[in-house]
């Protein structure tokens, strides 16, 4: 999905990390709300990678209105089951 593509580069260059994916993807009837998960520390093994949750908000053609950090997590600690 481009509009997803979009907000995910645009997050890698303000917060200069590189982007891990989308986590999670809403409409909210004025735009999007993306979980965008980003690689904030990375390391060797990538397992021990410190990544970041962000929620981020953007209009409809995919461009960042709002974002802000959730959480902090090692990459090979489990979430939410």
């Amino acid at each position: 999905m481009r509009v997803s593509r979009t907000a995910m580069e645009q997050l890698s260059a303000l917060t200069n990390c590189e982007a891990a994916g989308v986590s999670r993807l809403e409409n909210d009837g004025d735009g999007w709300i993306f979980q965008v998960e980003i690689i904030e520390v990375p390391r060797v093994p990538d397992t021990t990678s410190i990544l970041a949750s962000y929620e981020t908000h953007t209009d409809s053609a995919g461009n960042i209105t709002s974002y802000r950090r959730q959480r902090r997590y090692p990459r090979n600690q489990a979430g939410e089951m």
